[in-house]
């Protein structure tokens, strides 16, 4: 007999939790957190974690938290206490996936793909992530991870991070897919098309399926020009490439996401292609060394000390030179260090889905009275991790699963409706509830 319940991010975008529990072991599916997790400064008394786990922002899950941290476990944990092997598979790198790990007990395996061990560390480097005391495993994208009596067979997929996945986790009486959060309007469509096909053939009892793109309606995306769902990565590319070609004398400055590598790179060649340097804050030039480590990169001065001398160092260049020569270069710039633009009373800031993310976050509107008052002017100019409604609908009708389960949606009963007029299976899960196969 196998049971899977739902943790987390049934009505929420992030923090989903899933588990799928045999007699033997059992598995679960990312160890987020979702926007509401976000800590207020008084806590009660209570540790981070306690205060989580009591509203509901993490799993009370026994055997999973460091006894240093859960003071008042007998009050906030169920009496049953398992002894099963237990593993934790990690989607992707955005926090509202992976932000609880911090809390996980030294014991605890989870294992995550190659890339995304890798930026993990480099995140860390940078102050951008905090070590956790959890054992961090890597996998490659052609092994099966065997947990107990469970198998779980990493697909690599295509979202705004580098390295997310989808997974198949297959025990004797159920095949659960679960699709982390994917597009098909990225780089590599090719590879969720592939995961889709095997999946396909693998006959699956039950699709957990993002559902993002329902949680808006897509109809208004076109008169709210702020929304990033409008660009695809080609085409939010694209149109880098025609301000740049429109634009030879103003200075550039981009903020981009830390964690999504790929973008950065391809925007620092379509920078050196319009005959500009884009110039990067040292931090964020360590993480594309990690990447691109045949590159050389070009560095604020007043983001690194006098003696750095990095070996993938280009140049250094200081704001006064950006200011006596602004049609040369492209800044790029993170909000921690929005005050460096207190030099600059023009210019074009292309927000690229960094930091503050969007207008629900009160740092969004601060930065864009700053930008004003600099007559500094703000482009949103980023592109969707998510697949659109009808994607989302038709991975769903070419897996055709037994059953097709919404979340990771403020609307799971909007995409349960589209669902079944697909004539797919589908049900709204609920939480305490035990789904057995």
């Amino acid at each position: 007999m196998t049971t899977y319940q739902f943790w987390s991010g049934l009505k929420t975008i992030g923090g989903n939790i899933v588990e799928i529990r045999t007699d033997k072991a059992r598995v679960l599916c990312d160890f987020g957190l979702s926007v509401a997790g976000q800590l207020p400064e008084d806590t009660k008394g209570l540790s981070e974690a306690e205060y989580l786990i009591q509203t509901g922002n993490l799993p009370a899950i026994k055997n999973l938290y460091s006894r240093e941290i859960i003071k008042e476990s007998k009050k906030t944990f169920p009496s049953t206490d398992l002894n099963l092997e237990t593993s934790i598979f990690i989607s992707h790198l955005h926090l509202d996936h992976m932000g609880g790990l911090r809390y996980l007990d030294k014991d605890v395996k989870v294992y995550l793909s190659e890339e995304t061990y890798k930026l993990y560390n480099e995140l860390v480097k940078i102050n951008e992530e905090v070590t956790v005391d959890c054992q961090l495993i890597p996998f490659s994208y052609n092994q099966s991870i065997t947990v107990g009596d469970i198998i779980v067979s990493p697909k690599h997929s295509d979202h705004d991070s580098i390295g997310c996945s989808a997974f198949f986790i297959e025990t004797a009486s159920l095949k659960l897919l679960h699709s982390g959060d994917f597009r098909l309007s990225g780089k590599y469509p090719e590879r969720v098309l592939k995961w889709v096909e095997e999946a396909r053939d693998w006959d699956a009892d039950v699709l957990l399926i993002e559902g993002t793109s329902f949680s808006f309606r897509e109809e208004n995306e076109l008169e709210q020009p702020e929304k990033y769902k409008t660009f695809t990565e080609n085409t939010l590319l694209n149109e880098i490439k025609d301000l740049m070609a429109m634009n030879t004398a103003e200075l550039f400055f981009y903020n981009p996401y830390v964690r999504n590598v790929e973008r950065m790179f391809d925007v620092n060649t379509i920078v050196k292609n319009h005959n500009r340097t884009m110039v990067w804050e040292a931090s964020y030039a360590q993480i594309l060394h990690a990447f691109y480590p045949n590159e050389k990169w070009t560095i604020l001065k007043e983001t690194s000390s006098q003696e750095d001398d990095f070996d993938y160092l280009e140049n250094k260049i200081s704001l006064q030179q950006l200011i006596q020569n602004p049609g040369a270069y492209v800044l790029q710039n993170s909000f921690k260090n929005l005050q460096f633009l207190d030099y600059f009373n023009s210019g074009y800031y292309l927000h690229s889905n960094g930091e503050p993310l969007g207008d629900y976050d009160p740092r969004y509107a601060q930065l864009k009275g700053f930008l004003e008052n600099q007559a500094i002017e703000f482009i949103a100019l980023g592109a969707s991790g998510h697949a659109t409604q009808e994607n989302l609908l038709k991975v769903a009708q070419l897996i055709n699963a037994k059953n097709t389960v919404p979340w990771h949606t403020f609307n799971p009963e909007t995409f349960y409706e589209a669902i079944k007029k697909r004539n797919l299976g589908s049900f709204i899960p609920e939480y305490n509830k035990e789904y057995i196969i």
